[in-house]
């Protein structure tokens, strides 16, 4: 079985399994792409994928990058639609100092804050690990990329949008090529 093909009651073992992809829709810096472009690009996703284990909804909510009370807030949040788990990013809701570009929260402090309130907030939390792209194996965690002394292939948010506005070609392992003829119809 290809893992494109299988539920999500095949790999958790959980008669009935959904994940809930529930991106935040709303309103985003000048410089960054719109929530309701973000919207279209889910929605092309959806279809693409078309998985019945795989439901979608969007949260009209505009992130305020708070670090890791914002990631408490986000899985209750989640709570109220039901959800049981909650996957959560390095750094997520991360923000720098416009001063001398510091990170105000470790990479790892969301993560850290969420798991240690996940029993009192009932929601368990599912890390996600810090994944890259490589020339030689494709996506691998960072860790086996360093050990392997794989080459990493990078790509800022920042560069992606200026490539996008630019008509630049977007590498393959970075979007999928419907979301980027989303973004080129749309920004």
């Amino acid at each position: 079985m290809h893992e494109a093909d299988s539920t999500l009651a095949d790999v958790l073992g959980v008669e009935g399994a959904v994940c809930l992809v529930h991106p935040t829709c709303g309103p985003t810096q000048d410089d960054d792409i719109s929530g309701l472009v973000r919207y279209k690009t889910y929605v092309v996703l959806a279809d693409e994928v078309n998985n019945p284990s795989i439901k979608w909804a969007y949260l009209p909510y505009s992130m305020h990058m708070a670090g890791p009370r914002e990631a408490i807030q986000h899985m209750i949040l989640r709570k109220n639609y039901g959800c049981t788990h909650f996957i959560i990013g390095r750094d997520m809701a991360g923000s720098k100092s416009c001063l001398d570009g510091e990170d105000f929260y470790g990479a790892y402090d969301a993560q850290d804050l969420a798991k240690s309130s996940s029993a009192e907030l009932g929601m368990d939390t599912v890390p996600s690990l810090n994944v890259v792209y490589t020339e030689e194996d494709g996506y691998v965690t960072a860790d086996v990329a360093k050990e392997k002394g794989l080459t990493i292939q990078k790509l800022s948010g920042t560069k992606f949008r200026k490539m996008l506005r630019a008509g630049d070609d977007i590498p393959e392992w970075f979007a999928f090529s419907s979301v980027v003829k989303v973004l080129r119809e749309n920004v």
